[in-house]
């Protein structure tokens, strides 16, 4: 007899969630750390009056060098938001592969993701530029502009870094999203095939070792190592750098939790206090590693030490482990609370999973609008913040609205067809 629920109602509570999260966030930094330029920045004013410029001359939006209370949890918010995100994707995939063959599964990933990603990128991609000013006003030069833009979107988001960031922007989670699932396509399968086999039994002993060793030191000491080895070298960002392979490795340890079943949310049953001390030591640690690399100037957080001269030493290797546990132990405190408190059904529940992605692919070129009207307005800091937010979700509602009524936009935008029960 299977214990466990066919649907988890809390991973798709957390999945709207945190993506959910993913607008105030954005919103945020355009008004902290100047992301997306000072035109739009209602802060500028103020900022360039304390000399704090350094916001919109960072090279690496993501890592503005403030260690102000809201840039703190901006900081903090940062380091695991979207590692939970990758390991309900990681889940996802486990749901999935239980109802369908490694072709269909292909099939479904490449629509579900890789359509969204280019019309996404084709037509958001261009309505963001327009907005930032980085595209004229003359309808002809508009229409050619949206038609080469295009051409080179589809030619170049497959680059590294460049090709990322000027062709995807936002929606590089999508990108690095089936990226992962194409890598383990075959794993999906043999683990599909063989339920009981040896390959099953092993994932499953990560969740049955004495002292919880495998949850809580041997797999965030594996994401540890994706960082000894890549972090040296460049900065993480849009799931560049060290961060794909970070990334890879929360999306298979949330795919590795619904494989083990049972043991899985036994554990988190058990050790939800445990989880949630041992995260609160943890977040002092990376408060003081955050404060440690302003001072010291050195990206300890960030990655790209060698700039400094530092391949590694005792300060980096710490600062390795105390991000990627960090990060790994929220993720579980998260994924442990959600368990308890987020497993009810919800009439809105399905209504709201629908809209996750039509509100991702399209909240960008709204956050710059929100932002651009609180400038024009006067407005700054936290009103600044609350006014674009409401704005953004408000727009996203009405697009969601409108989207979700035709069979082509649903497709266009990732809406998953719901089942008749």
């Amino acid at each position: 007899m299977n214990t466990v629920k066919v649907r988890r109602y809390d991973i798709d509570w957390l999945r709207v969630i945190l993506f959910g999260l993913l607008i105030p966030f954005h919103v945020a930094i355009g008004v902290y750390w100047s992301t997306y330029g000072a035109e739009i920045n209602p802060n500028i004013v103020e900022l360039s009056e304390k000399d704090e410029l350094e916001f919109v001359e960072e090279s690496n939006d993501y890592t503005a060098e403030s260690i102000s209370f809201t840039s703190m949890i901006l900081h903090w918010m940062h380091q695991w938001r979207l590692a939970a995100l990758f390991m309900i994707s990681g889940m996802g995939t486990a749901f999935a592969f239980k109802s369908r063959t490694w072709k269909l599964f292909v099939k479904e990933r490449s629509q579900r993701l890789l359509i969204p990603m280019f019309f996404g990128a084709w037509t958001m991609g261009f309505v963001g530029s327009v907005i930032l000013g980085d595209e004229g006003s003359d309808p002809v030069g508009l229409s050619i502009s949206f038609a080469l833009g295009i051409i080179w979107r589809s030619l170049v988001f497959w680059i590294p870094i460049f090709g990322k960031l000027i062709a995807l922007g936002h929606l590089w989670f999508l990108w690095n999203l089936f990226q992962y699932s194409l890598l383990m396509t075959p794993i999906f399968h043999y683990v599909s095939k063989y339920p009981n086999g040896d390959l099953v039994r092993f994932l499953r002993s990560f969740f049955t070792t004495p002292m919880c060793l495998g949850i809580f030191l041997i797999l965030p000491f594996i994401l540890s190592i994706t960082e000894f080895l890549f972090k040296p070298w460049f900065p993480g960002y849009i799931g560049v750098g060290y961060e794909w392979f970070w990334f890879f490795g929360f999306f298979v340890f949330g795919y590795i939790c619904i494989i083990a079943k049972e043991q899985y949310y036994n554990f988190l049953e058990k050790q939800r206090f445990s989880i949630t001390f041992i995260t609160l030591i943890l977040t002092i640690c990376f408060i003081w590693l955050r404060i440690q690399q302003h001072d010291s100037g050195i990206p300890y957080v960030d990655g790209g030490w060698l700039n400094d001269g530092i391949f590694h030493n005792k300060m980096t290797i710490l600062a390795c482990l105390i991000h990627s546990f960090h990060a790994w132990f929220w993720c579980l405190t998260i994924f442990s609370w959600g368990s308890e408190l987020l497993n009810i059904p919800s009439k809105n529940l399905s209504y709201l999973n629908q809209g996750v992605y039509p509100f991702y692919i399209v909240h960008m070129p709204l956050t710059f609008t929100g932002l651009r009207i609180s400038t024009n307005m006067g407005l700054k800091n936290y009103p600044a913040v609350i006014f674009s937010t409401l704005f953004v979700f408000l727009t996203c509602y009405l697009f969601f609205e409108l989207v979700r009524r035709t069979k082509i936009t649903r497709f266009l935008f990732g809406i998953k067809e719901k089942k008749i029960q």
